[in-house]
């Protein structure tokens, strides 16, 4: 095996080999044809590989899938010239022809990835897929639709204008929803004209008997690009499809509507002088949303803050806002899942006014925190903080919040206490110290789930911005004070204590609240558990690495106390960060 060319080796497990040693042999293809070089891999790998994937019968599918894999990894790194990658075509043409989908659909990818590469000869590119289009079998026309699009970038020939529609055209409903898939993809890559051109086309896939190509037809409109088309040509022809499509008797076709709902509308390019048309769009939305499918209706709902933004606050107040009770109340949880993320999506952007927010999302918002499933009381928790400044309208949002903290999943409380600081910004410090100080920060300081706790560190330094200096050394630090001392046999406290310690440093820098900290900070180092003396060496190097805290704080108090605890410290993780500390200062 030594004295084995990587070549040799790589025949040797393809011709003796069981399967498994093939596949083996097969992923580490990229690899031999970088450690023969670029010419022994044109003049013996490729003629080798072309033998295998030309066998009859087929090598294994697992094999051959592998193959397409490595082949896509030679280009453009190894073989980057024209001339070099003609050769990997008949591989390619055979693995499109194949029975097995996956492998089929990964040499269409290979097809697609190389095919960009090759500018000197792209007529080849055009021979292959002629061929693959005239085929006898299905599945070669199936790959066929797959690469058309990317041929025509390269070649620019209008005769594949000719070829695609006779594959939307194939009496074979696999071609034809193959066809279907790329449909969006291929009109892209025309001219205006061109795409005028394949219209019967597009209106004959969208009205296809087979809802399996309907429902394909219809979402490829995704892929066309936003301002591709004249507005008053889609509404015209897209806007029908649209139309038909949201009212499609098969829920099938619906579903897969409602699923790229946004990108279809934003295909279609209507401006403010298209309201008309817009307000039809809508419609047509409202319709997916009231859908007796609530698989349907989950597709949609999930496109609902996109849909505000495109249709601006009018439609969304004449149209939408009347739907969002009963979508808020919707027996299938993920439509009240992907609502309650919608809503909280819908707030960005300034696209809506604060009132209309206020007025039409608060009872909206106290019903999913108190929603029974955690999915969607998470969405608005870890989302909230965008609309903090509205939350003193928000009494009741408010309450649900507090309540929350004392949720038995613990992801909800660490959304509350994510929420926190925030809450402090919007309703003010004396709320905070009087509402949610006691009951929520501290039992959330003290939950016995570490996320949880390390939220409420995560959130120091905004409430040492929002408060000051002069509260938290008056009120909070008292309290974590207390809590360090009252923690003498939970070190994991003591932990989250030290860690909150080390973010006020950095978040105030100077003066009082600093110096108290840092003073306490310090207790650290001689705790009798090295986790603790771990994260009070982490906490200090923060604030050492930062450059703007208080350097005679950092030269006569930190580099002493480290200096001495150094000389004691057995830990070798402990004694890192010290070391670290010290070169920083």
């Amino acid at each position: 095996l030594v004295a084995m060319s990587p070549l040799d080796l790589f025949q040797s497990q393809m011709e003796h080999g069981s399967t498994e040693a093939k596949v083996d042999a097969m992923k580490r293809l990229s690899v031999v044809a970088f450690a023969i070089g670029i010419d022994a891999t044109l003049n013996d790998f490729i003629p080798y590989l072309q033998k295998i994937a030309l066998k009859h019968p087929p090598q294994e599918d697992e094999v051959l899938l592998i193959m397409g894999q490595q082949m896509q990894l030679l280009v453009p790194t190894l073989l980057k010239q024209s001339p070099h990658l003609l050769p990997l075509l008949p591989i390619l043409e055979r693995l499109a022809t194949l029975e097995e989908t996956v492998v089929r659909d990964e040499a269409v990818k290979a097809t697609n990835h190389i095919a960009p590469f090759i500018t000197n000869e792209p007529s080849t590119l055009l021979n292959m897929t002629k061929r693959l289009v005239s085929a006898d079998w299905f599945t070669a026309k199936v790959s066929a639709a797959g690469i058309c699009a990317t041929v025509y970038q390269v070649t620019k020939d209008e005769e594949l204008r000719y070829l695609f529609r006779d594959l939307c055209q194939d009496e074979t409903p696999m071609v034809r929803r193959a066809a279907a898939i790329n449909l969006g993809k291929f009109l892209n890559q025309l001219t205006v004209e061109g795409v005028t051109e394949l219209k019967p086309i597009l209106e004959a896939l969208c009205k296809d008997p087979q809802d399996s190509v309907r429902l394909l037809a219809v979402a490829s409109l995704k892929d066309l690009a936003p301002t591709k088309l004249d507005p008053t040509w889609t509404t015209q022809v897209l806007l029908p499809i649209l139309k038909n499509g949201s009212t499609d008797l098969s829920w099938r076709v619906r579903n897969n509507l409602a699923k790229s709902f946004s990108d279809v509308a934003k295909a279609l390019n209507l401006n403010s002088t298209f309201m008309s048309q817009k307000t039809l769009v809508m419609a047509c939305f409202v319709s997916l949303l009231q859908d007796q499918e609530g698989e349907v209706r989950a597709a949609a709902v999930g496109h609902l803050a996109p849909m505000v933004h495109w249709g601006g606050a009018a439609l969304f107040q004449t149209h939408l806002q009347s739907l969002l009770p009963a979508l808020a109340d919707d027996v299938v949880v993920e439509v009240r899942s992907k609502c309650a993320l919608g809503l909280m999506d819908s707030t960005e952007g300034a696209t809506l006014e604060d009132q209309t927010i206020v007025r039409a999302f608060t009872p909206l918002l106290e019903n999913f925190l108190q929603d029974e499933y955690s999915e969607v009381q998470l969405h608005v928790l870890n989302n909230l903080s965008r609309i903090s400044h509205l939350l003193p309208q928000m009494s009741g949002v408010v309450s649900a919040i507090l309540n929350m903290s004392k949720a038995s999943n613990w992801r909800v409380r660490q959304g509350v206490a994510k929420l926190l600081p925030h809450l402090a910004s919007a309703r003010g410090m004396d709320f905070f110290t009087s509402v949610l100080l006691e009951p929520a920060w501290i039992a959330l300081l003290l939950d016995p789930v570490a996320s949880v706790r390390t939220s409420c560190v995560n959130g120091l330094p905004q409430l040492v911005k929002v408060s000051g200096e002069e509260w938290m050394v008056s009120t909070l630090l008292p309290q974590h004070f207390k809590i360090y001392d009252h923690a003498s046999s939970a070190y994991l406290i003591r932990m989250t204590v030290l860690r909150g310690h080390g973010k006020i440093a950095t978040a105030s820098q100077s003066g009082s609240l600093f110096y108290q900290v840092v003073d306490h900070l310090l207790r650290g180092l001689k705790d009798k558990v090295a986790n603790v003396r771990l994260a009070t060496s982490k906490s200090l190097l923060e604030i050492c690495s930062s450059g703007e805290c208080d350097e005679s704080v950092v030269a006569s108090q930190i580099r002493p106390a480290i200096e001495q605890a150094i000389q004691t410290e057995q830990d070798p993780d402990c004694q890192q960060y010290m070391q670290e500390c010290l070169m920083k200062v």
